[in-house]
């Protein structure tokens, strides 16, 4: 993770070197918590990730310990009933903030945005401004299919050009001031609930990138919270304030411990622990006295002794072994003893 052939983001390479990690007798700690840095979560998939306790790390966490932990019909009651808090510490920890979010900045659920405050929202979290890309792919496509629904519900009539056509053409930061220019409607009217529906359904869709933003606490949202988790730790470009602390970043709390060094080849890296092996060999088995170890030619080991019957004649040379077998079929040695005289040693 911190090797200079990794993908890792340089800030969080520099967080992993940073960590303190554990022994080898220590790694089971972070089944509990946070230990030296580095703690233990179950995925998405309910499987065990050793990863940097990050301030995002903490929080999915608690999530897990308080609400995620319970029976999935019952977690939407708890999300709500914690709803302040959670997109609060969204916000201000997590790489994927609440995406309900006023011009002037309040916070509020997707149905209280117009529909330009909706497409500026989802230009902010999904475009980066200072690479002039989008997040992913898909992203870009998630707020073109969203503007066509602004349009189709704008529109009183069939334009002669759709406006999604002239979208191309525009920087994403203006699709919301050329959305309110074409329908100044859409800039004062609140998502109806049907919309508000589908572009929920529009960050859920199949075979694309998990948005990076929360968009509601539903049944789905620990799924959701933790979809793609690792690969923002690659692109810190795609997150908010490109902060390592809300990232999930994955690093074994041992290995943790022995990362010490940003962008080391990894050449060094294998050098360092075929050369310390050697070393740890030669003390064990000769007190770490080289004179000490024989000098031994050697090709391969002898070969096993294997008890052919008199119809096998065995001819050896300095350089091969010859065996002739009987023309009579009847004589011919047992499979598994044949086998293993021509496997050799």
């Amino acid at each position: 993770m911190v090797s200079k052939e990794a993908g890792t983001s340089p800030a969080a390479k520099q967080l992993i070197v940073a960590t303190a990690g554990l022994l080898d007798s220590e790694w089971d700690r972070t089944y509990d918590g946070a230990h030296n840095g580095v703690t233990t979560i179950a995925s998405e998939f309910g499987e065990t990730n050793h990863v940097i306790a990050t301030r995002g790390i903490i929080f999915i966490r608690e999530m897990h310990d308080t609400i995620l932990n319970q029976p999935r019909d019952k977690r939407k009651a708890l999300l709500l009933a914690n709803k302040d808090k959670i997109i609060s510490r969204l916000n201000s920890d997590y790489m994927r903030p609440w995406f309900g979010q006023k011009t002037d900045g309040r916070v509020v659920d997707l149905e209280e945005m117009t529909y330009t405050e909706a497409i500026g929202r989802a230009v902010e979290l999904m475009y980066i401004q200072h690479q002039r890309q989008w997040t992913h792919e898909s992203h870009y496509q998630i707020v073109i299919d969203f503007a066509k629904r602004c349009e189709c519900r704008m529109s009183r009539h069939v334009p002669a050009v759709p406006m999604i056509d002239m979208l191309g053409d525009i920087d994403p930061t203006e699709y919301a001031d050329f959305v309110g220019g074409m329908y100044p409607e859409a800039a004062t009217t609140t998502l109806l609930s049907e919309d508000a529906e589908f572009f929920k359904m529009l960050c859920k869709r199949r075979g694309q990138k998990s948005p990076m933003f929360v968009v509601d606490l539903d049944k789905d949202f620990g799924l959701l919270i933790q979809k793609d988790s690792i690969w923002p730790s690659e692109h810190l470009d795609a997150v908010v304030d490109q902060d390592p602390q809300r990232v999930g970043i994955q690093q074994g709390p041992v290995a943790a411990r022995y990362s010490t060094v940003v962008d080391e080849p990894v050449k060094t890296i294998l050098d360092k622990i075929y050369h310390k092996h050697i070393a740890a060999l030669k003390e064990r088995l000769y007190g770490g006295d080289e004179s000490s170890i024989p000098v031994v030619e050697y090709l391969c080991a002898d070969p096993v002794a294997v008890d052919l019957p008199d119809s096998v004649a065995v001819r050896d040379s300095e350089t091969e072994r010859v065996f002739v077998l009987p023309e009579d079929t009847n004589q011919l040695p047992d499979t598994g003893l044949w086998l293993q005289a021509v496997a050799g040693p």
